[in-house]
C-alpha cells in the first residue's frame, strides 16, 4: 500500500533515471519482507533502483540466515554494514515527502502500476495533471471496463492471485491466512496460493497456512512465477477481472484480454472471501493483530 500509494503519486515514470533511497519512521517500521517489497517496486515508477539504509531489523534477518555466501563472520561484516546510510547532511538530487498516516489500502483501476488509488475512492476523471482525460487514458479505461468517476468498491472480481516475488513471502501468506480463517472464499472467484520459493512453501506448511487455505477453499500451487506473467496454464481468461498481488498491470500480463488489479495480500484476501472489492479494514481487528 506504502508503494502503490507513492507511485500513484509521482507516476509510473516519475524516477525515471533515478535510485530511490526510502526513509522515515513510516519505513523503518516495516519487517525485511516490506522493505524488499518497496524496493522491488522501484522499478514500476522508472528508478533504477531502490534501497533502505540498513539497520538492526535488517541485521536480525541476517542472522537467521543459516549462511551467507562469501561470508564467514556475520558480525564482522554487521560492524561494516552500519555505516552503509546516507550521511545526515547528503544532499539529493530530488526529495519527497508523503505522511504514511493518510496512506489507505490501495488498489490500480488501470493498466500501468501508477494508476492506483485509494479503495474506497473513485477513478480519476483523467490522467496526472491533465486538463482532461486523455485518448491514453480513456483506452486504459476501456481496456478495463471502467470509467473516470467509477468507484471499485463493491465491483465483482473472478480471480485472487497471491505470490510473485513481490508479495510471495511468508509474511504476506500469514497476513492472508488471519483474514481467511474460519471463512469460506466465495463461488464465484478462483484464487490461486502460488509461493515465492520452495523455504517459502515450506515454513507455509510447518505453521499450518497450507490446511488454512485448503479449509477456505484455495488452490496451492508449486513455488513460481505463476499467473504473475500467465505461466503455463495459469493465465486469467480474456474480460476478467483478477485482484493479483504481483507488481504489474499491463495489458494481458496475466493473458490476453485480463484484467489486473493490483492490491495487498489483505485486499486480495477480502477480495477472495466475498467475491467483490472490498475494504480490507473491515476484516482486520485487534484480536487478529493484522497490520497494514
Amino acid at each position: 500500500d506504502i508503494v502503490m500509494y507513492i507511485i500513484s503519486e509521482i507516476s509510473a515514470g516519475g524516477a525515471t533515471g533515478y535510485f530511490i533511497e526510502y526513509s522515515g519512521t513510516a519505513i523503518t517500521s516495516l519487517s525485511m519482507e516490506a522493505r524488499m517489497t518497496i524496493c522491488n517496486m522501484s522499478i514500476e515508477m522508472g528508478a533504477r533502483g531502490g534501497l533502505i539504509a540498513p539497520d538492526e531489523t535488517t541485521f536480525t534477518y541476517l542472522r537467521k540466515i543459516p549462511s551467507i555466501p562469501g561470508i564467514k563472520d556475520v558480525e564482522k561484516s554487521i560492524d561494516q554494514w552500519k555505516t552503509l546510510k546516507s550521511d545526515t547532511d547528503a544532499v539529493f538530487d530530488r526529495e519527497l515527502v508523503f505522511e504514511a498516516a493518510s496512506i489507505k489500502p490501495m488498489i490500480t483501476y488501470g493498466t500501468n502500476p501508477g494508476m492506483g488509488m485509494a479503495i474506497d475512492g473513485s477513478i480519476p476523471m483523467q490522467d496526472g495533471n491533465a486538463n482532461q482525460a486523455s485518448s491514453s487514458y480513456l483506452k486504459s479505461l476501456d481496456y478495463m471496463g471502467f470509467k473516470p468517476g467509477y468507484k471499485l468498491l463493491g465491483h465483482p472480481i473472478d480471480y485472487v492471485f497471491i505470490g510473485s516475488c513481490t508479495n510471495g513471502r511468508i509474511e504476506d501468506f500469514r497476513a492472508f491466512a488471519q483474514v481467511i480463517k474460519g471463512r469460506k472464499k466465495a463461488p464465484n472467484v478462483t484464487a490461486l496460493i502460488v509461493p515465492g520459493s520452495k523455504r517459502v512453501e515450506e515454513q507455509m506448511i510447518a505453521e499450518g497456512l497450507i490446511e488454512i487455505y485448503k479449509n477456505a477453499g484455495f488452490e496451492v500451487r508449486q513455488p513460481g512465477c505463476s499467473s504473475c506473467l500467465a505461466m503455463n496454464e495459469d493465465k486469467i481468461p480474456a474480460g476478467k477481472y483478477a485482484v493479483s498481488t504481483s507488481n504489474r498491470n499491463f495489458e494481458g500480463r496475466q493473458g490476453p484480454g485480463a484484467r489486473t488489479l493490483l492490491a495487498s495480500p489483505l485486499t486480495a484476501a477480502a477480495a477472495a472471501i466475498t467475491g467483490k472489492i472490498s475494504d480490507p479494514r473491515e476484516f482486520i481487528t485487534e484480536e487478529k493483530n493484522v497490520k497494514i
